[in-house]
């Protein structure tokens, strides 16, 4: 049984996915497309979904 926030991450997938067929830039495209992943993701219980449910934000990378 989905659960509301299954519910808003599947939602949003869709919205961004519908977004991304009718942008114009491949910049707004892409951003689309990944943003629905990492929707799709939480919906789906992707692996980088810790157990508290938060997905960890990515450490920026140095370039030095």
């Amino acid at each position: 049984m989905a659960t509301q926030q299954d519910d808003y991450f599947y939602d949003r997938a869709e919205a961004e996915l519908k977004m991304a067929q009718t942008a114009a830039h491949p910049a707004a495209v892409r951003a689309h497309y990944l943003l629905a992943g990492h929707y799709l993701d939480r919906f789906y219980g992707g692996p980088d979904e810790s157990a508290d449910g938060i997905s960890p934000v990515p450490k920026a990378s140095s370039n030095d």
